[in-house]
């Protein structure tokens, strides 16, 4: 317990020494259903109190159902102001439709697999973000709140940073040096509940994409969530029908990566040039189990 102490007073220094060089228009709590983010969100409401302007989840339009319910009924319980940001269709400045929608684009692109993570990143999460901005900044910036942790980030893409960003849009982590073993401590001496699909997926479950699925992956959704799973089936069907020939688990065969390579001569994807950065901070889970199931 004073291991915990040490380490919640660090978080609290980050947290606040954040808010004071910032100073943001708005504080946003940022809740996946994970608990990494569950702990934080509870850990900066005990320490801002109503400063905590709003706590946001991101319906990727592609995730399981009780995950978001979790979302939900805890910050009922918590009394947490509550925002849900959806991705919907969009549409650009010329008025062509921009879709954020996952059934419309796996069966534009096909399912993801590692490598076009970004690109799904960018359209299911990325730009909600942006709209969480939009309405919450005034001169001043928003500053969002992560999980991010460096035991997990530092395997995958370098040391975690406790605070960064630029203009209008801010994160801070302040977990960032706090292990798993904190995290269940913390949990425990609240007395916090754990979302179940966290506890039989070993994932929070509220973004399905594929990108870093692994084998079998589908079959343990479809036992503890079948309607889930069916859904994933059937889409599974009507995108190989539309021309792409792997599943929701699998990435694009070499192939048809080397023949889309071919056709961008050479050019940078702009989604992953776009979310690098941001990647870090919501979908760190995802990256650090896509790298211990290679090791």
């Amino acid at each position: 317990m004073i291991n915990i102490n040490r380490q919640l007073l660090q978080a609290k220094n980050i947290l606040l020494s954040a808010i004071e060089e910032i100073k943001p228009a708005a504080v946003i709590g940022l809740f996946s259903g994970g608990h990494d983010s569950y702990t934080v969100t509870h850990f900066a409401a005990e320490c801002l109190g109503d400063k905590l302007t709003a706590v946001c989840h991101i319906d990727t339009g592609i995730g399981i159902p009780e995950t978001q319910q979790f979302v939900i009924d805890r910050c009922k319980a918590h009394n947490w102001p509550l925002e849900i940001y959806r991705a919907v269709e969009n549409v650009n400045a010329d008025g062509t439709p921009n879709p954020m929608i996952y059934e419309e684009l796996v069966l534009k692109h096909g399912f993801p697999g590692p490598y076009s993570h970004g690109m799904m990143y960018a359209l299911l999460k990325e730009r909600q973000v942006r709209r969480i901005v939009r309405d919450h900044k005034t001169r001043d910036p928003v500053l969002l709140i992560s999980g991010c942790r460096k035991e997990e980030s530092t395997r995958r893409m370098g040391n975690t940073k406790e605070v960064s960003g630029a203009g209008s849009t801010w994160w801070v982590a302040p977990f960032t040096h706090m292990t798993g073993s904190d995290c269940a401590e913390y949990m425990r001496s609240r007395n916090l509940p754990k979302n179940i699909v966290k506890e039989r997926l070993c994932m929070s479950g509220e973004c399905l994409c594929g990108a870093f699925a692994h084998s079998n992956e589908l079959e343990e959704i479809e036992y503890w969530y079948p309607e889930v799973g069916k859904r994933i089936r059937t889409l599974e069907v009507k995108v190989r029908e539309a021309g792409f020939p792997w599943g929701w688990e699998d990435s694009p065969p070499d192939w048809w990566s080397k023949r889309q390579a071919a056709k961008k001569s050479g050019q940078v994807d702009a989604f992953e040039a776009e979310a690098e950065q941001e990647i870090e901070f919501l979908c760190s889970s995802c990256h650090f189990k896509h790298e211990s199931t290679k090791e």
